[in-house]
């Protein structure tokens, strides 16, 4: 754990001079070297969506047993580097179902992802310090850890019938393919991510990403023959956040 936090220490040192210097600084944010108010902290809730030739490309959300909208939740760290530029680090724990085949088929997965992002104002807001409101295109790159499974849907009860291969149950499910282990896999994410400054210290974020793993077993269908394209997930999904001021580390009052 101790390694882990130098690590992540390092990397925000690096990416901090990287991004920091050379850039134009409307209101000197590396100035004011590593204060608490450069920092976001919070968390929200979203909506996880298959990215895998497994799927039909239609969202059930009433088909007896199956909703494909099920809530994703996520936490995250951030810190503004200067007006143009945020990093931060995002821990997501999210669900994926779709169906396909006129409902006779599925898959399902769960997960936890954590990854590295880098956030772009494309309005040179990063730190909602200029206006309101923040346009941001981000990328990221981390690792997923998941388990998955791959079935067929009796269509008279509209409930899983059979499971044909699964992987990360640890040997609960039998089937003529099964993975007993999770599966980790690298991850990587591009989007788009809308951020509104409520008060000075509380913000709200709106994010819209595609993530794609370099794994193809997320659909948990391990009779495919088809390798390409690698599995991965649409997420949309709001947070709320609070930035911490100067003030010995406490909150500061909001204000309009």
């Amino acid at each position: 754990m101790k390694n882990l936090r130098l690590l992540i220490f390092i990397f925000i040192f690096n990416l901090s001079n990287t991004f920091g210097n050379g850039a134009t600084l409307s209101q000197s944010y590396l100035s004011r070297g590593w204060s608490w108010e450069d920092f976001r902290f919070g968390g929200g809730v979203g909506y996880s969506i298959y990215l895998t030739n497994q799927m039909d490309y239609q969202i059930t959300t009433n088909y007896g047993e199956f909703n494909e909208l099920i809530p994703s939740f996520f936490g995250s760290i951030n810190k503004a580097l200067n007006s143009r530029w945020e990093m931060g680090l995002e821990y997501r724990n999210g669900h994926l179902l779709t169906l396909k085949s006129q409902n006779t088929q599925g898959s399902s997965c769960d997960f936890n992802d954590i990854q590295f992002n880098i956030d772009y104002s494309f309005n040179d807001n990063a730190g909602l310090t200029n206006g309101r409101f923040t346009v941001n295109g981000q990328i990221g790159l981390g690792a997923i850890s998941f388990r998955s499974k791959y079935f067929t849907v009796n269509t008279k009860t509209e409930s899983i019938d059979r499971i044909f291969s699964s992987v990360g149950y640890a040997g609960e499910i039998k089937t003529s393919k099964d993975q007993a282990d999770k599966q980790l896999a690298v991850v990587g994410n591009f989007g788009l991510v809308l951020g509104m400054r409520i008060t000075n210290n509380i913000s709200l974020y709106w994010q819209n990403t595609v993530n794609i793993s370099t794994s193809n077993k997320m659909s948990g269908n391990l009779h495919k023959r088809s390798w390409i394209p690698p599995d991965g997930y649409y997420y949309t999904g709001i947070g709320l956040y609070i930035n911490i001021t100067q003030r010995k580390g406490r909150l500061g009052c909001p204000k309009f």
